[in-house]
């Protein structure tokens, strides 16, 4: 009878590590309130789809899985205005060829599909770093994904700007100069909207949007010299972080934060959760990553925003551990049930003979 309860057990397990267990996880966040008609954003990084190159099968289709079950869970349970993704949506974007890259976004699409929009700053992983840049990766991906300079997007008088962390080097790169130009004409809109008795675009002016101080979302960090300087952190190592690669550079920040003058800040890339307060004196979020294969206990942003208020909470998910766990206790109880009917067969069985023996 024992083989029933080891079936009961495995599907148990299965159902719960599957298909309820990022449910029952999410459910126990909330959004933070403002006491006022604020805008509900779910913020997401660093997803990096595995490609043809790097990576099992096995991991790709496993850990995908539950990226899937995770957005939608979140998706149905908290129900967000709009998503931002930060960056690194791909973990091969800037090796693959057209077919591959082609057969990359339908994944991306097919697992983070949504009701709402759901709106994607650029990566390393998805175009190149600075030195690898070139028009082939970076128009791809403005193609598809319509972002790859500097763009504001603008909700409920909510304006946030994304921003293309790589074209942020100011060296005069075809690139870089192309952002810094985008930079200037948003700044030039947000001071137009700010001053709209003196300003003489008309574009801007019929547009009817108040000035708020932007929101900056892109996929590095700004300037900091490791996760020691954060208040909150999850990063189970603290690595000294060099400007340009893991971080903006100093002058990047420094310049960026002058022109913009935002009032909220966040960032991927660097696979663990940051909250500090960065060189703008501003709060600053860096996002964990959304898979498995970056982050054991991956999470995400929940935001409440409003043109004058903020109020972010960090949503933990199902974590790879307890699935593992699960199925380890699932399997080592089956195994323990298997085991006493053998011995018990086997007693049954030493029983008869000597049963037998005894009637001879």
């Amino acid at each position: 009878m024992n083989w029933r309860r080891c079936i009961f057990i495995v599907l148990s397990s299965v159902i719960y590590c599957e298909f309820v267990g990022d449910f029952i996880k999410l459910n126990s966040c909330s959004w933070p309130t403002l006491d006022s008609q604020e805008l509900h954003a779910m913020i997401i990084a660093d997803t990096h789809l595995l490609g043809p190159f790097r990576g099992h099968w096995l991991d790709k289709l496993y850990r995908e899985w539950h990226m899937r079950r995770a957005f939608q869970a979140a998706l149905m349970l908290h129900k967000p205005d709009f998503v931002f993704v930060l960056g690194d949506l791909f973990d091969e974007g800037d090796m693959v060829d057209h077919n591959d890259f082609n057969a990359y976004v339908s994944r991306f699409i097919s697992h983070f599909q949504a009701n709402v929009p759901v709106i994607s700053a650029v990566g390393n992983h998805d175009i190149g770093f600075h030195y690898k840049l070139h028009p082939y990766f970076v128009n791809r991906f403005e193609k598809n994904f319509n972002n790859t300079g500097v763009k504001m997007y603008t909700f409920g008088g909510n304006h946030f700007v994304f921003i293309n962390s790589m074209a942020m080097e100011n060296d005069g790169c075809e690139f870089c100069k192309a952002a810094i130009d985008d930079l200037h004409h948003v700044a030039d809109k947000l001071n137009c909207l700010k001053n709209l008795n003196t300003c003489n675009d008309l574009r801007t002016i019929e547009e009817h949007v108040n000035y708020s101080r932007p929101i900056i979302l892109q996929h590095f960090p700004t300037y900091r010299k490791s996760d020691q300087s954060c208040r909150e952190h999850d990063s189970p190592n603290i690595e000294e972080y060099r400007e340009k690669w893991e971080v903006l550079s100093k002058n990047a920040t420094y310049w960026l934060g002058k022109l913009l003058r935002p009032r909220l800040a966040f960032a991927g890339h660097s696979h663990h959760y940051c909250y500090s307060i960065n060189r703008w004196g501003i709060e600053e979020y860096t996002v964990a990553s959304f898979s498995w294969r970056n982050k054991v206990n991956p999470s995400f942003l929940m935001a409440s925003i409003d043109p004058t208020k903020h109020s972010v909470h960090k949503c933990p998910m199902l974590e790879q551990q307890t699935v593992y766990t699960l199925y380890t206790f699932a399997a080592s109880l089956c195994t323990i049930f298997i085991v006493v009917d053998i011995l018990k067969w086997l007693y049954c069985i030493v029983s008869k003979s000597k049963r037998d023996i005894k009637i001879q």
